[in-house]
């Protein structure tokens, strides 16, 4: 492509960018003001942002798996099964441990899906949602021993909290913001990784490894899926262990947000808009419940809504059959 339309290109892309800017700034200002002015109050963009951490990483997690051309829905198990694990080892052996513990089970569970995927051939949805209901089942069966012994459930001690508390919780989350740019945009495992993902058999005629491609960057969403774990154990303290796919539904935000970050890509470098689009999915449901409206049934509803609309943006270009 030459100079000259490489430049109308980038031009292009600022103006569109500009244009969604401007219409997200006049859609805030309009609802602080319907808001009486508690929306852009410090204190609640503050919150907001705190709320927002958590579900950026997974969405990271999940724009590394929707990159290789994968549909995972295990997240939401994984993501409790590091909670559990952050809490034990943390409470037992402190903060170091923790972290590296709740890291590791997101990438043991990752690998395991991956492998799964990639040696049996199974569609990575179906062996997803199977998959899930295992970890979900490891989680539930660790919580009915721990009460058949008259036990609580693991509770993290708050003076190793200090990560999922402010200031620490914007730390990891600008932490998460540069790995995962560094990561995606500058290394050859993120290059290889994305590569594959667009097409295995140009991949291969190029000489990169697709199974060994695919397996890292399964690793790497891992690692992010128990980061989160990590700090979301740290936030809540105690994370319920949920059973019968209901997991599944706590991933629905950071889904949301990875599919609106991959429609913007061509506007915005994709690692930037997974936290703008994280944090504007969690300021629509703060407005909602500014505005009295019910967690549960009607903003689920529009928590739906949301979904399948970024999901028709961001496979708008695609042909074919979504994995």
């Amino acid at each position: 492509m030459s100079a000259q339309g490489l430049s109308k290109q980038s031009k292009k892309k600022m103006i569109t960018f500009a244009v969604i800017a401007v219409a997200v700034i006049v859609a805030i200002i309009i609802l602080n003001v319907l808001t009486e002015g508690k929306l852009l109050n410090p204190k609640n963009l503050k919150n907001v942002l705190a709320g927002s951490v958590v579900p950026t990483l997974v969405a990271f997690g999940f724009l590394i798996v929707f990159t290789g051309n994968v549909t995972d829905l295990s997240p939401g198990g994984i993501v409790i099964l590091a909670c559990t694990a952050t809490g034990l080892l943390g409470n037992a052996y402190g903060v170091p441990v923790m972290v590296i513990g709740g890291i590791a089970v997101g990438v043991g569970c990752m690998l395991l899906n991956f492998l799964v995927y990639r040696i049996t051939k199974i569609p990575p949805w179906i062996a997803g949602l199977g998959l899930l209901m295992v970890y979900e089942a490891i989680a539930v069966n660790y919580a009915n021993s721990v009460a058949a012994k008259g036990q609580k459930v693991v509770v993290m001690n708050n003076d190793i909290r200090f990560l999922g508390q402010q200031p620490g919780i914007y730390i990891c989350w600008i932490i998460g913001i540069v790995v995962a740019y560094i990561i995606f945009n500058h290394t050859s495992l993120g290059i290889n990784y994305r590569a594959t993902g667009d097409n295995e058999d140009v991949a291969k005629v190029m000489g990169i490894n697709v199974d060994k491609a695919m397996i890292l960057g399964g690793i790497v969403a891992g690692a992010f899926f128990g980061y989160a774990g990590v700090i979301k154990e740290s936030y809540a303290a105690f994370v319920n262990a949920q059973s019968g796919l209901t997991s599944l539904s706590t991933t629905f935000q950071p889904m949301a947000a990875a599919l609106l970050a991959l429609a913007l890509a061509s506007s915005i470098n994709v690692i930037i808009a997974v936290p703008i689009s994280t944090f504007l999915i969690t300021l629509i449901f703060n407005v909602l419940t500014l505005f009295g409206v019910p967690s549960g049934t009607f903003q689920d509803f529009i928590l739906g809504v949301i979904v399948i609309l970024f999901a028709i943006l961001a496979q708008r270009k695609v042909k074919g059959v979504v994995k």
